[in-house]
Parts: structure tokens; sequence; C-alpha cells
């Protein structure tokens, strides 16, 4: 079956697993020419190994050599940043153009100040001509003298992309992009729920937990902390002088049987924790230093971290009147991918292009540093 040229791969590296899947060229459920998943320990040695074999059982089945590939990232060095860029002209007729131009200017500079990082996503956050706000933000064709950009870069260590970026080298296979896990999970959610007006999302994963809040799919912010499911294992296992393994035995039988009396220490030990993440999480968050959350804000919890929680677990101050309810969403392990390649179709309204590099006659390794270098 040769399918390369209709068919998009995604590769999910999570903190304890990894998943490839090839759905037809950006058709969400629909064609899924195939799909493998292998779990790993925290110390396993082979993992490199196993992602070979994922990509062999690929092509076999697709018969033919995938040539490129998704990836989405559970990272805990993700990070956001605000950057904010203002030019006056003279009554010149802006168009799209431009502004694609101010943003990789801003890119230009957030790359020299920040050599350890790599940018992922660059999202416009709001523009602004001649003090009255853009809302759509595709179609712009106005006489401006003065233009105010708001923009989000989340970036993640330069680390952890050429961990990957080597991963590759043996198979010949470029990354077409390297996405954050957790904000593609949060607008695939977003949309597949209908959710509106303010909400945020804590992806708890193994030793990561990652803050999104939205205004409709609109980022307003992104925190993340190394503190996770991890940390909560390990909690029980101090405190009740277990072995980690016990430890987390009983955490995964807590979470699924709430009311006995052995469980009660475990739930003390587990709400600690987890209030900590969240406390960490919104601390000196400018939305709630600045009061613009008033009650209505929804908390929703996603990751396999979440999974030890029940609707009634956690209870906070009165600091934490900013949130309206908190609820717990199961997800289906389709909605981080099926997300991603929603995202690929309109990746192009919320970044700007990148220069198309003539790479044909170039060698793997010099398409890679060319590819890297344009991020």
């Amino acid at each position: 079956m040769n399918t390369t040229k209709t068919s998009l791969p995604i590769m999910e590296l999570g903190s304890t697993y990894v998943r490839l899947a090839i759905f037809s060229n950006l058709i969400p459920n629909q064609n899924l020419y195939f799909e493998e998943k292998f779990d790993f320990t925290r110390d396993a040695q082979d993992v490199n190994q196993k992602i070979f074999n994922l990509i062999t059982n690929a092509e076999k089945k697709l018969g033919n050599h995938l040539n490129e590939i998704l990836m989405l990232i559970d990272s805990s060095t993700v990070n956001s940043l605000d950057y904010t860029i203002q030019k006056n002209y003279d009554k010149k007729l802006i168009t799209s153009q431009d502004i694609d131009y101010l943003i990789n200017e801003s890119k230009k500079i957030i790359k020299i100040n920040n050599k350890e990082k790599e940018i992922l996503h660059i999202i416009k956050s709001k523009l602004i001509f001649d003090g009255e706000v853009i809302e759509n933000l595709e179609k712009i064709s106005k006489n401006v003298n003065k233009i105010t950009l708001e923009l989000k870069f989340i970036m993640v260590n330069k680390t952890v992309c050429e961990k990957i970026k080597n991963l590759f080298f043996e198979k010949h296979i470029t990354l077409k992009e390297i996405f954050c896990t957790s904000l593609i999970k949060s607008l695939g959610l977003i949309e597949k729920l209908n959710i509106s007006g303010y909400s945020s999302f804590i992806d708890i994963g193994l030793k990561k937990s990652c803050l999104t809040i939205f205004w409709d799919n609109k980022l307003l912010y992104l925190n993340n902390i190394h503190i996770g499911g991890d940390h909560v294992t390990k909690d029980i296992s101090k405190i009740l002088k277990i072995d980690y393994r016990i430890a987390e035995a009983h955490k995964i039988k807590f979470s699924k049987n709430v009311g006995n009396k052995e469980n009660n220490l475990l739930k003390d030990i587990i709400n600690a924790r987890l209030e900590e993440i969240v406390e960490l999480l919104f601390l000196k968050c400018p939305l709630i230093e600045n009061k613009k959350l008033n009650s209505d804000l929804n908390l929703y919890f996603i990751g396999n971290g979440s999974k030890v929680l029940n609707e009634n677990l956690l209870s906070f101050g009165s600091e934490f009147n900013f949130i309206n309810e908190m609820s717990i969403i199961d997800e289906n392990k389709h909605d981080v991918l099926e997300s991603a390649i929603k995202f690929v179709k309109r990746v192009e309204k919320i970044q700007p292009k990148n220069s198309i590099l003539n790479l044909e006659n170039k060698g793997f390794f010099e398409k890679f540093f060319e590819y890297f270098s344009r991020k």
C-alpha cells in the first residue's frame, strides 16, 4: 500500500509512552492507516530502539519510507513568553505580509535573547491599528499610522529538540513540526466539548504539570512546573514508608476505590500535593493579579496524573474565588492526535509562514540543520 503522499504520521512522545499514528492526510476520524503504542518505565534504556521499531512497522504497513513526522512533546521545559512590538507608519496600506514581517522580526529578537530555547508556536495575541483592536487577523488591508502587535511565544529547551533531532538521524526522517502536547490537547477539547468563555486546563503528567488559560479558543496564559504524578507517588512512598512501585499501585487503586478508612490517609497525601500543584501553576498569573477573572473561570483537569482526582477532592480558600467550577475530563486516546491534525490546518493563520528553502539537492544532515536554523 503506497500512501506516502496522502498520509500524515504523528508521533506523541509522552512521559511514559510513545504513540505513532498515521492518518489520511489532514482528515481526522477517517482513514487510520496505522497506530501502535508502547509504554516504558522511568529508567527505560531501549526507548530509541522501540521508536525505530514503531517506524519500521509503520513503513512496512504503508509500503514506503516515512519522509517526515509531526511530533507532539510533553516536556517540563515548555514555557511561554509575551512580547510586544510597535511600529510607526505614515498612513501606509498594511496587509498580512507586513504583519508577518513584524512577527519574523520579533522572532529574531526572541531567538537572540533566548539562545537556549527553541520556538514551538508563535501566537498572535492582539493586533492594534491606531488604538483600534483588529478582530480579523487573517484578512488585513488598512491604511495605518501606528501598529501594536502582541505575541505569545511557546518555547522549549533546545536540548529537547536536539534529542529528538538525533533520534531520527538514523532513519532519515524530517520533523514536519514540533508541537506542545498540552496546548494542542486543550485546544482540541475546547472544540470537541464546545467550551466557551474563560476556561483553564491543568494537564498533570509524570514529572510536570501545565496550566493553559483561554478565552474561547484564544490562549491567554501558559505556565509549566516540574511537579507531577511522580511526586504524588514519592509522597505516598515516603510517608507510608513503602517501595515506590507499591506506592504507585496504592495510588492507582485509590483512583478506582474511594471511601474506606485505608484511603483517608492516601486522600490527604494526594490532596496536599495536588493542591500545591494548582497553587503553583496559578501563582503570579497576571490575569489573577490584574483581577481580570471574577468567578468566571472553569477549571478542567486532564492527563494521567489527574486520574487520582474525584469531583470533590480539592478545596481552596478565598484566594481561588475566581474559579467557577472544577471538573475532570475523561480523554479519548485519539483526542490529542485529532486535535493536532486540525491545528495543522489552521497553523498558518496563527503563525507566519517560513520562507521555503530548496533542499532537494542537499544531504540529510544538511536538511536537518537547515530546518532547525529557520525555526
